[in-house]
């Protein structure tokens, strides 16, 4: 037997993909650094080497040019009379002879659809390759858990991959293939650029098609409630993508359209299942959020009063399970916004009588503002009251700066900062939910000496991005940067909120 050489002695000990990577693996347990940033599955395990090779179908050119580590099984993926039951978190009996999925087994394999849900009680069988397998596989177990604050309540895993599973081909799958591979390029995946802009534009090309057909009234009935469920949850992915990939602002192309298209839906209320309201109200709060919140960034102007209105429509649960604040911390938000929009370039020591009434009533509404926590969001009520919180302080300093004009220096802002400031350490990183705080006190609220404040804000945008790669944060950050570069050079020009209007960079997502 040949001596071992060092090299293959220092990877024994390493994760199967580390190995097959050919890097040195870390070894940290249960799951080694490499593994976690990029998102891979981690295994200390031995992997057999079978004398028979992968045959990919022939039609199926994209998963031939993927590197043999990418594939998640030598078979191709499939769902077996899948039930609804299946993508919630506390489904736990699949293997029970009592449970609804083992007791389909003999039912007929053609959807069972209620006339008015979105998706079938059950779906028919599907093969999927081994490209797209490890494109949903990645969505599912890797991004989705990342998206949320409270994984029992994750509308992208729970409504959006349940809707795209029955409808292969309809837009919404072909949007969830795009975000995957999307987040997979922005990790240094390049062999995935392609394929992200294949299915970008199939996505696009098939949500023309319904939007078309609904326009022409081509579909009516269940089929037409199902198309317009279709187009809501791949817009909302479609912007997701957009946003992910380089936050230009075709992102709120999507979004203007999806505030018109929405606000007609939110008519259809007691017309719908329980799961086509909880699609809509995802959706509304989606691009609610972002309007509201984009428009705080100097260079987007929300539809105000369609917002708004768009926003008290919801339910309240619904909006603090996705952005840890509660709508009528939204519609404050708004108002303040729309204030400025009245008062314009005016002097703000002296605004208009009526103007001022409503400064001072949203001023007091936030000092009494209190965000309960349902008791349902269960171990994560206390991080979800720090959100609420620190997004309630924010908002504080937010109308100081934009109706008041107050600069960094003002004492109200240095309290209210440092008030913030004190907070933000103890809100996890595992979602984007504290982007809007980090980038508003970081802009509106730190003075120029305080290098400590500026390095810890610059810190945890880095962090944050690192976490998902997403290009608002990463634009947040330039934005930042560039608003401090203005404040050293130009302090006597660059008080209140108007440092940031008109900046270079175009609108921003800061939801």
């Amino acid at each position: 037997m040949g001596q071992r050489t060092k090299g293959e002695l220092r990877t024994r000990s390493g994760c199967r993909k580390c190995r097959e990577r050919r890097v040195k693996c870390p070894e940290q347990r249960p799951i080694c650094g490499h593994c976690k940033r990029l998102g891979f599955t981690c295994r200390y395990e031995i992997k057999l080497s079978w004398q028979d090779v992968v045959l990919f179908e022939s039609h199926d050119r994209i998963s031939q040019q993927l590197p043999e580590d990418l594939l998640v099984s030598i078979q191709s993926w499939m769902f077996l009379n899948t039930a609804q039951a299946d993508f919630n978190p506390d489904s736990l009996f699949k293997d029970s002879p009592d449970h609804p999925l083992m007791q389909a087994v003999d039912l007929d394999l053609e959807c069972q659809s209620d006339a008015l849900a979105p998706y079938p009680q059950y779906l028919s069988p599907f093969r999927l390759g081994e490209a797209e397998s490890y494109l949903w596989s990645y969505f599912d177990q890797f991004m989705t858990p990342q998206i949320v604050i409270d994984p029992g309540f994750n509308p992208y895993r729970h409504i959006v991959l349940k809707m795209a599973a029955c409808s292969r081909e309809g837009p919404l799958f072909q949007c969830v293939l795009a975000a995957a591979a999307n987040q997979l390029q922005s990790t240094g995946r390049n062999e995935y650029k392609s394929v992200m802009w294949l299915h970008r534009a199939k996505a696009l090309r098939l949500l023309r098609t319904q939007i078309a057909e609904l326009a022409s009234a081509e579909t009516d009935g269940a089929g037409s409630r199902t198309s317009k469920d279709q187009v809501i949850a791949s817009t909302i992915m479609l912007t997701f993508f957009e946003i992910s990939k380089d936050c230009s602002d075709s992102w709120t192309v999507h979004s203007d359209f999806a505030r018109s298209f929405l606000s007609s839906r939110l008519r259809d209320v007691g017309r719908m299942s329980a799961e086509q309201e909880s699609l809509l109200y995802f959706g509304v709060t989606y691009f609610v959020s972002h309007d509201i919140l984009a428009a705080t960034g100097g260079t987007l102007v929300e539809a105000a009063e369609m917002v708004s209105e768009m926003c008290k429509s919801t339910n309240n649960p619904t909006i603090l399970g996705i952005t840890g604040c509660t709508k009528d911390l939204l519609i404050l938000i708004s108002e303040i916004t729309q204030m400025s929009l009245l008062i314009g370039k005016s002097n703000k020591n002296q605004l208009p009588p009526a103007v001022q009434r409503r400064r001072d009533n949203v001023e007091r509404l936030l000092h009494q503002l209190r965000q309960d926590i349902p008791g349902e969001f269960g171990s994560f009520i206390s991080e979800f009251a720090m959100v609420a919180e620190v997004k309630r302080l924010t908002t504080i300093l937010y109308l100081y700066s934009r109706i008041d004009g107050a600069g960094p220096h003002e004492p109200h802002i240095i309290r209210i900062t440092s008030q913030i400031l004190s907070l933000l350490p103890k809100i996890s990183l595992r979602t984007h939910t504290g982007l809007w705080p980090l980038f508003i006190v970081a802009t509106l609220g730190v003075r120029p000496e305080c290098d400590e404040d500026r390095k810890f804000l610059l810190g945890r945008l880095t962090e944050l991005y690192h976490t998902r790669q997403l290009a608002n944060v990463n634009k947040a950050r330039l934005i930042v940067e560039d608003v401090w570069r203005l404040r050293d050079l130009r302090p006597e020009d660059s008080q209140g909120w108007n440092i940031l209007e008109g900046r270079r960079h175009g609108a921003i997502s800061l939801a």
